[in-house]
């Protein structure tokens, strides 16, 4: 099932993707909820980023393409970016000036139910569904900042969306970005160190995970040469999911 987030006369709504048109549901879809008689045609909805997370946790070194390969793989870096990082399809990103910065094709996912120090064999219970994350990266600050708060947590660094997808196998999806029509990742999430199940047991180990929160799955190789200036368009995109476009200032 396919859900989306929107403002709708003033109010932010979910609703449930019906072919063009967007059926209202009652409330957020990580509880109980109704389907309302009233639908929407897509096209004339503003969207909004799938959730509004406590948190975004992020992975890195996930990708046997980005690390090389190893007969046994170091467990990968755990990041967080804030909420203020967050933006929508079609929204902008804003970038520094004077630094580098790089987007990361991430497959995302929706957590639906809160849970703490989870079993591997539990974790699927908690996974509410998918959505597309683009890891916006500036360049080291003073050589110590990568994947730390000022390279990952920049307003704007954080597109998500622009559906939330319930029913993916995601063991084997191609992922890719793309930078004015130039593809610069083009991989799989087979190609993955750990996977779903794997990554919320061990985040979970770290902190308590709660509905709506997002964790960034890890990005393959090229991701530092997937560089972005302004007036660039960024489109990443994921097989089952759609793609997620911003254009960057």
């Amino acid at each position: 099932m396919k859900y989306v987030r929107f403002n709708y006369k003033g109010h932010i709504r979910y609703g449930i993707i019906e072919n063009h048109d967007v059926r209202l549901i009652s409330n957020e879809p990580f509880s109980s909820f109704k389907k309302l008689d009233q639908t929407i045609t897509l096209k004339s909805l503003k969207i909004l980023p799938p959730t509004k997370p406590t948190k975004v946790i992020g992975l890195g070194y996930n990708y046997k393409d980005l690390v090389g390969q190893k007969d046994k793989y170091d467990e990968p870096v755990i990041f967080l970016k804030p909420s203020s990082s967050i933006i929508g399809h079609g929204q902008s990103i804003r970038l520094p000036s004077k630094s580098k910065v790089w987007t990361e094709v991430e497959l995302a996912i929706v957590i639906g139910k809160k849970g703490s120090n989870i079993l591997i064999e539990n974790a699927e219970s908690h996974i509410f569904g998918y959505t597309i994350g683009n890891d916006v990266t500036m360049s080291n600050i003073l050589d110590r900042d990568h994947h730390l708060a000022r390279s990952k947590g920049l307003d704007t660094f954080c597109p998500l969306g622009p559906i939330i997808e319930t029913e993916l196998d995601t063991s084997d999806i191609k992922l890719k970005n793309i930078i004015n029509d130039k593809i610069l990742q083009d991989s799989s999430t087979s190609n993955r160190i750990l996977n779903d199940k794997e990554i919320v047991s061990l985040v979970s180990s770290f902190m308590t995970l709660l509905p709506g929160d997002i964790i960034l799955t890890g990005t393959p190789a090229n991701a530092e040469n997937s560089i972005i200036k302004s007036g660039d368009t960024v489109k990443v995109s994921i097989e089952g999911l759609g793609e997620l476009v911003n254009k960057a200032l």
